[in-house]
């Protein structure tokens, strides 16, 4: 399982009164984001600086969030300099903080919940942090999406121009308190696949949100294969299993029959096989 660690520190207490009555001063929490694991070195050792936040195909994410609650404290990009390093203010007592890293494109917040264009891999913790005093906090920002690999078995005949995948259901907003996938929109995009005449094996990865993040959802999916007057050559529909963290593998023969292979992912929760 992926995981991107972070490092929080409270730092520079600033003075109150001791008079109880009188409200406390906001504290500068610092919170360090990065993929590197927790070591210590002698004060003379080498420090390193952390490396760019980057997933499971070694691409960068670009956004990094910072909610307490459903406010926005912290948005980050990858072009500032200080990414991966957020020092916000926060009141002594209870936050309930939530952590979101991606590279979605085209993202906004509104009503508590994080939108986008395009879904890319998107990873986040959910932290109740006590601020009390000076401390330093260790935890792990984890996988939320989920991932739909489509694979055809069999050759892709010549004549084969287009595919188009279909799926019923795909959220397209992200609730920062749950993780869960918010909205009913339906996913319908057409691949050119005329490069790929005689090509077995090939895949297309579609990352997904599960409505209920620690529970399976199923949408249904269709999979259509076209020639260049748009008649159709072959075609695939069914049930799809969906979880966050989670890879779903349909795989079949689009052209020639279908058969299924199940299997299990070390690097991501257990794979979900289904045959087209």
């Amino acid at each position: 399982m992926k995981h991107f660690f972070i490092f929080a520190a409270a730092a520079a207490l600033l003075l109150v009164s001791c008079k109880s009555d009188e409200p406390q001063e906001p504290q500068s929490v610092t919170f360090r984001v990065s993929n590197f694991s927790y070591a210590q070195e002698p004060l003379n050792g080498p420090v390193k600086a952390p490396a760019a936040l980057i997933d499971d195909d070694s691409q960068a994410l670009t956004d990094l969030y910072l909610f307490d609650g459903t406010t926005q404290l912290a948005h980050q990009e990858s072009s500032e300099e200080n990414f991966g390093t957020i020092t916000v203010s926060l009141l002594a007592g209870e936050h309930n903080l939530h952590f979101v890293a991606t590279r979605s494109t085209s993202l906004s917040y509104a009503d508590g919940v994080l939108s986008c264009a395009s879904l890319r891999p998107t990873f986040g913790k959910h932290l109740t942090l006590n601020v009390s005093g000076s401390s330093t906090n260790n935890i792990e920002l984890t996988r939320i999406n989920g991932q739909v690999v489509i694979t055809i078995e069999d050759a892709i005949p010549a004549e084969a121009k287009t595919l188009r995948i279909q799926m019923a259901r795909y959220p397209m907003g992200l609730d920062i308190a749950t993780f869960n996938g918010i909205g009913t929109n339906a996913f319908d995009q057409t691949v050119d696949i005329s490069s790929k005449a005689g090509v077995t094996g090939a895949n297309w990865k579609l990352n997904v949100l599960s409505p209920t993040y620690s529970e399976n959802y199923e949408t249904t999916y269709t999979i259509t294969a076209l020639n260049s007057g748009n008649t159709v050559i072959g075609q695939a529909t069914g049930t799809l299993p969906i979880h966050s963290n989670t890879k779903t593998l349909l795989h079949g023969n689009l052209f020639t029959g279908t058969k299924a292979v199940f299997s299990i992912s070390t690097a991501w929760h257990a794979d979900i096989n289904v045959d087209m």
